[in-house]
């Protein structure tokens, strides 16, 4: 299954609810699953961006429904980058002509 880095911004209304976080990550799992999407790994981090998650899907539809029902909740903004393992880049790079 495809990976998908997650940047995750809270917005006013998650920040103002940042004691329920880990509540929030747990439904929020749970609404993957709905999709067919795995959150594989999270963090909490400090700089730019409040959280990054790593999630896999089945496909891109259902990391982008999965992403958008996340953000109709209203407690954050994604950005998602696609993720690839050294051997799918391998693959990736094998097909550019010589």
């Amino acid at each position: 299954m495809p990976r998908y880095v997650l940047l995750v911004d809270w917005t006013e209304q998650g920040v103002q609810a940042v004691d329920r976080t880990v509540e929030r990550l747990e439904q929020g799992a749970r609404l993957g699953e709905d999709f067919g999407c795995e959150l594989e790994h999270v963090w909490w981090t400090q700089g730019n961006h409040d959280m990054v998650s790593v999630v896999r899907a089945p496909d891109e539809q259902a990391m982008v429904a999965y992403t958008l029902a996340v953000s109709r909740l209203g407690n954050l903004r994604t950005t998602t980058l696609r993720a690839w393992t050294g051997d799918e880049m391998r693959e990736i790079v094998s097909r550019l002509p010589s």
